[in-house]
């Protein structure tokens, strides 16, 4: 069975746009490897009655977080790749000299580099360019994924370290969300009156058109999963997210289907595939 590398920003991302085919393939016998680019030191609080307590050690907490969330969907090994918290653009956690947006590109490149050819995985999923919302921490992602994914095999800039041997993973996606998914969950929302008709059309014309989807993955035996890794991260998942309200007969739609593009394949693959690992198994 291929493996798996999802890079992704903060300790929750994992689960939100990627729990369903981590557990999914770990079930499935692959190896599933997480790197998970910053800290969540700028994350909310949520569910904690001290909530000031815990943001002086939210990165602490929030590796616990993560640990548990791993557990839950069976992940082969998870890396942090040793960067802070971002925080939002313009921010002064933004201008922090350890920050993921601050780091030296190639640096920041050369570790991800490191565990592609340590865990030489098939296939890769990041963000797309603008990190799906905009955050610093997200495109970074992009960026750095992106590159990691064509100069793994580059040895005049990336040499090889004791032990390493050249890896070229074959497939690179972006995870994102259909449109008709998101318009789904917010009818949905509406329906059931935890939204207005003016919050509604606010996200009209949100998520990827379904037309440039070159991927869905059905994860619906997994959702359960999936949901109990979004409640591991507890400082980040309020009881009223979104996720966590979607309605039964929308789960199979809203949580049962992942969505990626499909950036670059060295197999040939059909355009429209229901598997990540089309075109290698």
């Amino acid at each position: 069975m291929p493996g798996l590398l999802a890079f992704h920003a903060h300790p929750d991302d994992e689960a939100t746009s990627t729990g369903g085919v981590l557990a999914r393939y770990s079930d499935e016998g692959g190896q599933v490897v997480v790197v998970t680019a910053t800290d969540g030191a700028e994350g909310e609080v949520h569910n904690y009655e001290n909530p000031e307590d815990i943001r002086t050690r939210l990165a602490e907490i929030r590796a616990e977080e993560m640990a548990a969330a791993a557990a839950v969907l069976g992940i082969s090994q998870h890396h942090f790749l040793g960067y802070r918290d971002s925080g939002m653009m313009d921010t002064e956690p933004n201008q922090h000299p350890d920050c993921f947006w601050q780091a030296d590109f190639t640096e920041a490149t050369a570790r991800l580099i490191r565990l592609i050819r340590r865990h030489r995985p098939e296939v890769m999923t990041i963000y797309d360019p603008f990190g799906g919302y905009g955050h610093p921490d997200h495109i970074q992602v992009h960026r750095v994924g992106l590159a990691a994914f064509f100069a793994a095999s580059d040895t005049r800039r990336f040499p090889l370290e004791e032990g390493e041997t050249i890896w070229n993973p074959i497939k690179l996606y972006m995870s994102t969300w259909p449109r008709s998914r998101v318009e789904a969950m917010i009818q949905g929302r509406l329906k059931a009156g935890l939204i207005t008709e003016e919050e509604a059309k606010e996200s009209e014309g949100w998520g990827t058109p379904d037309e440039d989807i070159t991927t869905l993955v059905e994860v619906t035996p997994w959702v359960d999963r999936k949901v109990a890794a979004l409640r591991a991260h507890r400082t980040q998942i309020p009881e009223d997210w979104f996720m966590l309200q979607v309605a039964e007969e929308d789960v199979p739609v809203v949580l049962g289907l992942e969505a990626f593009q499909r950036l670059y394949s060295r197999v040939d693959a059909p355009y429209r595939e229901t598997d990540l690992f089309e075109g290698i198994r």
